[in-house]
């Protein structure tokens, strides 16, 4: 129970004790105020948790000293600690500093606080006038055909590049996407719902009522909720799926990523393993997608090792003081190093217009429809055709067995304004491109695959650093990360292929102010609240993405218990962190600090992603599940992505991916997923 009114002066006393007040708005009129009275579901957990510590001070405290714990005089401060306990005191003291830090710094939907425009963070760049593209035209339950020639569960990077390959081909298709059809604003701005933050049921998620189960490191299971952060990830439910919020990376795999087996060997106790085909065979898909797609970048030390047949079609995005300092440092180390490929519009292209550099690109809608992925090419390209429909609210509960080793069609629940409308939607084929989560789901609830169906779940690495820098350089623009260097992907064998470091991009406001203890700056108080204004500028960081060696341990299985809304098993998530990506993760966390220390990085200090963080990566790379290969005792897929044990299934997207690569994956799903729609689309027009 909250033991206090909102509105309780109390309240604004304490919140004011967090962020006093000064030549700027204390934290209470700058933005708290309007979070609670405009965002009561949000609050309502920190007032419930704050409450025993406002109601355990007495009024003339409140009043004359704020209720700022660490402030207290000792003796009050012990006979608080008597009459609550210490745990629950300390409690209520997070709660309140997190009230305070989300309430000054997070941009949302009742209205921009006081700490953005402190700090000079502009969700849209003064001056631009932002664009919102036009709806998709789709299809309910009473508009589906009798029959689709083809049916694709997922409109994301895979899903939509099938739509668009097949429906050009001349095949009728249905593109299903369980996510309502999202507008851009809907997706642009609330750092609440945002996926980057994630600090409350985000947009770009599949809703109430579709919970995940987690197996704890000791065996025991954790039932979920879609709210929560761990069981997604940064997973978008949006027709355009990751690449609608996604920064853009567009990276190629380099030629050892498809062998990494046969080059370094198989740890014992991993899955690790080799594509079924290399770099040759899917370079002209990797060119194709760039260009279709859209892809700024630079040819030199970045794409040494991808031989290409053509250029990128646009420029690199610009660089400014960030480039040149990390590229002086890169030199005096000796390191190669390049712009960062983006699949963001440099240039005006197709009727869009350049990026305009806002300081929320990850996790967040492009304000000018700069931000190229599936959603704004391949899937508009399909619709355009006429050969294609888009059905949204729509989830794939099952695919329906016909005669022999062939899919009769689709199970789909439609979430309607009158509630769930179910159908079964005939079809000759089934593309699965719905994630390396929900693929496997899908694939086992309906009684399909082998045992290589839903095991190898893998995403990647990672390892970074963070200092203070020679000069204040850092400001809210984006898109983000700037400039890489590949020199420790597949360096002489060393941290089994190593990855990809790149500067570190600019965090949202409420997720950066609380990094400040790392740099002796303690989270409240009138000391933070300067440094968010002058010691922020000098904060530089380093960041580094690689292989995670898969563990035989990580998979997705179908929870024999839980179901969704629609009464569809939900998936469970088991995973390991194979000791060979620790050895990753500590390579990529030292170049990291490395690179710090030659700008001149005051504090430097590389860092690992915690020991007890569980492998089932849900989130943005994760890859795996349905791996391609030729043996059908290895592999869940042919190296086509037809289904081992079926005829006309499926899937397109990474779940194929026996390993993920050095960098980024984006670029190799699209990539891939062009292959297997040509591959597809052959067999169709062949019968």
């Amino acid at each position: 129970m909250v033991l206090f009114p909102a509105g309780d002066p109390a309240l604004a006393a304490a919140v004011d004790s967090v962020i006093p007040a000064d030549e700027w708005p204390g934290g209470w009129q700058g933005g708290v105020a309007a979070l609670v009275a405009g965002e009561p579901g949000i609050v309502a957990p920190l007032l419930e948790t704050i409450g025993p510590l406002t109601a355990a001070l007495d009024l003339e405290a409140r009043r004359v000293a704020g209720v700022d714990f660490v402030d207290l005089p000792v003796d009050r401060r012990e006979a608080m600690v008597r009459e609550l306990g210490a745990g629950e005191l300390s409690q209520a003291h997070a709660a309140l500093v997190q009230l305070a830090i989300q309430g000054y710094y997070a941009g949302a939907r009742h209205g921009e606080p006081s700490g953005l425009g402190m700090i000079g963070f502009r969700g849209v760049p003064e001056g631009v006038r932002t664009v919102e593209p036009d709806p998709w035209q789709t299809v309910g339950p009473e508009q589906l055909a009798e029959r689709y020639d083809i049916v694709i569960v997922g409109a994301g990077a895979g899903g939509g590049v099938a739509a668009g390959v097949l429906a050009e081909g001349g095949a009728k298709v249905l593109l299903l996407e369980r996510a309502p059809s999202h507008t851009n604003a809907e997706l642009r701005g609330d750092h609440f719902r945002g996926k980057r933050a994630a600090l409350t049921q985000v947009t770009a998620s599949p809703g109430p009522g579709h919970p995940r189960v987690v197996v704890q490191p000791d065996g025991s299971l954790l039932e979920t909720p879609s709210s929560e952060y761990q069981p997604w990830g940064l997973n978008a439910m949006a027709v355009g799926g990751g690449t609608r919020i996604w920064q853009g990376m567009a990276w190629r795999f380099m030629p050892e990523d498809f062998a990494m087996a046969s080059t370094y060997g198989v740890p014992e106790g991993s899955t690790l393993g080799d594509w079924p085909f290399g770099y040759d065979e899917l370079a002209p898909y990797y060119e194709r997608a760039e260009w279709e797609i859209g892809v700024a970048g630079e040819e030199g030390p970045l794409t040494a090792r991808t031989p290409r047949s053509k250029p990128y079609p646009m420029p690199s995005l610009p660089g400014g003081r960030f480039r040149e300092l990390y590229g002086a440092a890169a030199d005096r180390l000796g390191w190669g190093w390049g712009p960062i490929p983006f699949a963001l519009n440099s240039v005006a292209r197709f009727g869009r217009a350049a990026c305009v550099a806002c300081p929320q690109c990850v996790g967040h809608a492009c304000p000018v429809d700069a931000k190229n992925g599936t959603h704004n090419t391949l899937v508009r390209r399909a619709l355009a055709t006429g050969s294609c429909d888009l059905a949204v609210r729509a989830q794939a509960v099952e695919i329906v067995q016909g005669v022999g080793k062939r899919a009769a069609g689709v199970r789909v629940v439609f979430d309607t304004a009158g509630g769930p409308v179910a159908k079964v939607v005939s079809c000759g084929r089934v593309v699965v491109s719905a994630g390396a989560v929900e693929t496997p789901r899908l694939l086992l609830v309906s009684g399909l695959g082998n045992e290589a169906v839903g095991a190898n779940l893998h995403a990647h690495s990672g390892g970074m650093a963070f200092g203070l820098g020679p000069e204040p350089i850092q400001r809210p623009s984006g898109p983000g990360h700037n400039i890489a260097t590949l020199d420790f992907a597949h360096r002489a064998g060393e941290a089994w292929g190593g990855g990809v470091i790149f500067d570190a991009l600019p965090m949202l406001p409420v997720v950066i102010a609380q990094m400040a203890p790392m740099f002796g700056v303690a989270v409240g108080g009138a000391d933070h609240k300067r440094w968010m204004r002058d010691g922020l500028p000098h904060v530089l960081g380093a960041m580094g993405i690689g292989q995670e060696i898969p563990s035989a341990r990580a998979r997705v299985s179908a929870d024999p218990h839980v179901r969704d809304r629609f009464g569809m098993p939900v998936a469970r998530l088991r995973g390991d962190v194979h000791p060979a990506t620790r050895e990753v993760d500590r390579y990529l966390a030292d170049r990291c600090q490395q690179w710090l220390e030659e700008i001149g990085c005051q504090g430097a200090r590389g860092m690992m992603r915690p020991g007890s963080m569980p492998a089932p990566a849900a989130g943005e790379h994760s890859a795996g599940t349905c791996r391609m290969g030729d043996d059908p005792s290895r592999s869940a897929c042919d190296p086509y992505g037809r289904l081992h044990g079926t005829e006309n299934v499926y899937v397109a997207d990474a779940s194929l991916h026996p390993t993920n690569g050095s960098v980024n994956p984006a670029l190799t799903v699209m990539a891939n997923a062009y292959r297997v729609a040509d591959l597809l689309l052959a067999e169709a027009v062949a019968g």
